[in-house]
């Protein structure tokens, strides 16, 4: 009954966590200096603040926004010299795919 029903939602919910805490996003922050059909090229500092140039892939379940608005790639007008921010995820076969893109709105 009710007891039941808290313990199925706590393990539902535990579930949940563990699904998304298995993704590891990595971010990273920067400029664009090139834009292609499939991939973008970012200027970004690592951790020991050395600046590195790198290619990160697009395919179409690449989540990309322009201010809050969710856009297509092609439609984002994306533009040598913009600031962006690339969402991967580490674990994924493809370690530079993009999982997200965000742009500032124009």
């Amino acid at each position: 009954t009710m007891k039941i029903r808290s313990i199925i939602a706590a393990a539902a919910f535990a579930v949940l966590v563990s699904a998304v805490v298995s993704a590891h996003a990595v971010t990273y922050q920067g400029t664009v200096l090139a834009v292609e059909p499939a991939r973008v090229q970012v200027k970004t500092v690592n951790e020991k603040k050395a600046i590195q140039s790198m290619w990160f892939a697009v395919d179409k379940g690449t989540l990309v926004k322009r201010g809050t608005k969710a856009v297509k790639f092609a439609d984002a007008a994306i533009a040598p010299g913009e600031r962006i921010v690339v969402i991967v995820d580490e674990h994924a076969e493809t370690k530079t795919l993009a999982e997200e893109i965000r742009l500032a709105a124009r």
